[in-house]
């Protein structure tokens, strides 16, 4: 028999279910018709492959009418003359859409890294890496770009609009994070927690390792000589929030550098002459806060940039974001280009806590007065639950031969 529309809607229910059959070419799979018990009509095609009869839905009628059911049947005819299962192509075909669906673009996988590093890294390394991937990742990134499209020239491109800008230890910050990225996306999708799930990002390699350049290596026993503290302290050639920072951290000390480049206006009591360093901005975070003494010569330092100070109240402001802190390799770059151009050999921020720790001694400050001023690790209970008030005399007394010997040495 041949179905038609009007033949279909006179069939009637029975007390059990049957199924009519289109007469047709066997090889092509035939159209049937199952009527229920209810008189729901349901099309179908039955067929036979590799020796098994089998049967594929095309859905019930009159949602799929005839018309829409040949059509149906059609292409499941293309399928079975080049010996394709419509029941496995369409399986794979659902998979594919499930799997596409389920995939993420490169910003919602930059959005998941955020996620993940807010609860497994420092809080000052996190902020660092949010705004490097707002600033140089996000921007040029299509946002309908899907991570496995993302290739190794487009990395590059990333990476070296940095480093050809001057900002070259930056770059090398750009693609560490980058290596990063990709290694979560390739571990997460390889987690026990993915197994035989589709694949969120399907990135195959950490292609990443393979761009390489060089970049200035700090051997980590830099520090500065009188001379070179001099030269550096009257030098007129330096962004101002940069030699400001120089100054500011050299007559505290040598407090660590995001102790004293994060700080905020509260943080300094000029009345009582003390900054407090809060334990959230503090490696040894358990001792609490931690105070610092200041000499006259910082004062008008302090006063002058809380003068300029951020919307928050941060003492070094983001350039463009009133609300945040400015990020360190600004400092650390304009320190790198100064010395280039001066012929002074290259030093970093962190190497001003080390210059101090060393300058300090010969100054005439004992190793632990050194020690109680710079907070370095002890591992006695004695030491690491203590007052903030405690030593201050100590503190005090340090602090002002440092600042003696500074201005002995500094020329003004």
């Amino acid at each position: 028999m041949n179905f038609t529309d009007k033949s279909i809607k006179a069939l009637k229910a029975k007390e059990k279910r049957y199924v009519l059959t289109e007469s047709g070419n066997y090889g092509e799979g035939r159209l049937q018709v199952r009527v229920s018990e209810s008189g729901a009509k349901t099309f179908r095609v039955q067929y036979h492959i590799n020796g098994k009869r089998k049967v594929i839905g095309l859905g019930n009628y009159p949602i799929v009418d005839l018309k829409k059911a040949r059509s149906k049947h059609a292409k499941i005819a293309v399928l079975l003359s080049d010996n394709i299962d419509p029941q496995e192509h369409r399986l794979q075909n659902e998979k594919a859409k499930f799997e596409s669906a389920a995939k993420k673009t490169m910003h919602q996988m930059l959005d998941d890294f955020n996620v993940y590093i807010s609860t497994r890294w420092a809080e000052s390394t996190i902020d660092r890496t949010e705004k490097l991937i707002k600033r140089n990742l996000t921007p040029f990134i299509a946002p309908d770009l899907m991570p496995d499209e993302f290739t190794i020239d487009m990395a590059r491109d990333i990476i070296y609009r940095v480093y050809n800008r001057g900002a070259k230890e930056q770059a090398r910050l750009v693609r560490s994070v980058l290596m990063s990225i990709l290694k979560f996306a390739i571990d997460f999708d390889n987690s026990p927690e993915q197994y035989k799930k589709p694949s969120l990002y399907d990135i195959k390699t950490n292609f990443i390792r393979d761009i390489n350049f060089e970049t200035p290596k700090n051997t980590g026993d830099r520090w500065l000589s009188e001379e070179e503290i001099k030269k550096v302290w009257n030098a007129d050639d330096l962004p101002y929030y940069t030699q400001q920072y120089i100054k500011l951290a050299l007559l505290l000390g040598g407090q660590r550098v995001n102790e004293v480049y994060g700080s905020y206006v509260s943080d300094f009591d000029i009345k009582n002459k003390t900054f407090t360093i809060p334990a959230s901005r503090i490696k040894v975070k358990q001792r609490g806060d931690h105070i610092v003494p200041l000499c006259e010569t910082a004062i008008p330092i302090i006063q002058e940039l809380m003068q300029q100070q951020g919307s928050a109240g941060q003492m070094f402001p983001h350039r463009d974001n009133p609300t945040a802190t400015a990020h360190v390799s600004t400092i650390r770059m304009a320190i790198l280009r100064w010395c280039e151009k001066n012929d002074v050999l290259p030093f970093n921020p962190r190497d001003l806590r080390r210059t101090c720790k060393t300058l300090m001694g010969k100054a005439g400050v004992d190793k632990i007065n050194r020690d109680i001023l710079q907070q370095h690790n002890k591992f006695d209970v004695s030491s690491v639950h203590y007052d903030r008030y405690d030593y201050m005399k100590e503190k005090r007394q340090s602090i002002e031969v440092w600042e003696q010997f500074l201005l002995d040495n500094v020329g003004k």
